[in-house]
């Protein structure tokens, strides 16, 4: 595919000593991709071209590592090269030989003693997101002693984005992103503010789309995933927790089209993401003892949020508005305020217990049929649904409350849901209605 050969002309290119240019080159695709092929082609080629050549591959576990390795045997096996080719697949001994020029290519664990004493020309990471810190630094601490005496030895990685504990992948990549020196970087994926549930654009960004990846095998994807994870492995886009705390089927039992009542009254609230990258709206209101909630507004920044609040104020006749005055969301409260504009006043226990009860009302009771029954109705809007997925909890004292830094850089935001939760805890904690005069 063209997208394979793309990069294998950056993983080959050298420089004017004939010496390969990236020493370390990443490589960051959507699932379903073809990397298995094209991983293999580069490893094919290091030991056809030179006597002695050693080539290692490794991926998050030793298992993991030759279950990987044996896939790739099988397509070199497959290949016009067979003939000059040896395999091995004798546990602890595995190696991929071309016995004339005593080249070899094996899979080795990710641990820092597991390629004590040895020499690599090309070292191949498969998965690299499954790697923290710590473990990423003891997998280099393997590599990089045994290609001190290779020139132009070369350390490629291939992976989708991961999720937040990805922090060593995530890191070379904005390293790679920002022009570090020595380090190329391939990837294709869609972009912080395209719309994951947008087919059209998934599909014109993802490299396999129109050669082995289809618009019905994408249809299929998306609706067995959640939108931040089929972001993550059809959008190659990053997500931000690793289990889902709400859960799905939940989440999807809440979920109402039925509007808010246009008689309702009405509460509103705001949140500003933890970057500031955006800010969201959301409406809510009480209706049979039951919050109903929207999102009402996502735009990035947050300069338009204070003139708009106080617009859908005046044209609803809000019954409250609501902004956290701790955190990223201050500003914007302060603005408000200094406006003149009246905010339902917020202490921490305020904002834990909120979280906690949209929690549990999501959540709901269960009858004794298994039948899930929630006593919150939550209009369905990507980004909140998004938020819903990747959110996290952080403990404050002895409750929490949701978590914005974990999912910082995520598929989305936790924004859309920290104002459907205020919005919610003002639309059930309104003011009394002033006391008409009385004469008596």
């Amino acid at each position: 595919m063209p997208w394979q050969q793309h990069c294998l002309d950056i993983i080959g290119e050298v420089d004017e000593t004939g010496v390969y240019r990236w020493p370390i080159v990443i490589i960051s695709v959507p699932r379903q991709s073809g990397k298995t092929t094209m991983t293999m082609a580069v490893a094919l080629h290091r030991i056809l071209t030179g006597r002695g050549r050693k080539v290692w591959h490794t991926a998050q576990t030793g298992q993991d590592a030759r279950s990987k390795w044996l896939e790739l045997v099988d397509v070199a096996m497959a290949s016009s090269w067979r003939s000059l080719l040896k395999s091995r697949k004798t546990n602890g001994a595995e190696s991929l030989e071309i016995p004339r020029l005593l080249s070899k290519f094996s899979p080795h664990p990710p641990t820092e003693e597991s390629l004590h004493g040895e020499q690599s020309d090309l070292n191949i990471i498969d998965e690299a997101w499954a790697f923290d810190d710590a473990q990423g630094e003891a997998l280099m601490q393997a590599i990089v002693p045994t290609q001190s005496t290779r020139d132009g030895a070369q350390t490629i990685l291939v992976s989708t984005m991961g999720t937040a504990k990805s922090t060593w992948f995530h890191g070379l990549v904005d390293k790679a992103r920002a022009g570090v020196e020595d380090m190329a970087i391939i990837e294709w994926g869609i972009g912080p503010d395209d719309d994951p549930t947008d087919l059209d654009t998934v599909a014109a960004c993802h490299p396999a789309y129109g050669h082995t990846v289809t618009m019905r095998a994408l249809q299929r994807a998306a609706a067995q995933l959640g939108p931040a994870q089929f972001a993550r492995a059809y959008g190659n886009r990053p997500t931000g927790s690793t289990e889902r705390l709400i859960p799905t089927e939940a989440w999807q039992t809440a979920a109402s089209t039925d509007p808010i009542p246009e008689n309702e009254p009405v509460a509103f609230a705001a949140a500003v993401d933890w970057n500031r990258s955006e800010t969201a709206i959301a409406a809510a209101a009480v209706v049979d003892d039951i919050p109903m909630i929207e999102i009402v507004d996502v735009r990035p920044g947050t300069s338009w949020a204070a003139p708009r609040l106080r617009q859908l104020a005046a044209t609803h006749k809000a019954t409250a508005i609501c902004v956290d005055n701790f955190g990223p969301s201050t500003a914007l409260h302060d603005e408000l305020t200094r406006g003149g504009t009246d905010v339902l006043p917020l202490k921490t226990r305020d904002v834990t217990g909120a979280c906690a009860e949209f929690y549990d009302r999501v959540l709901g009771d269960i009858d004794t049929d298994g039948i899930r029954h929630p006593r919150i109705k939550i209009r369905p809007n990507p980004n909140l649904d998004i938020a819903a997925e990747i959110v996290t909890r952080r403990r404050t004292g002895d409750a929490w409350a949701w978590s914005r830094r974990e999912t910082t850089g995520s598929a989305g935001t936790i924004a859309p849901l920290e104002a459907a939760t205020l919005a919610m805890f003002a639309s059930l904690h309104q003011p009394p209605p002033p006391v008409e005069p009385g004469v008596f």
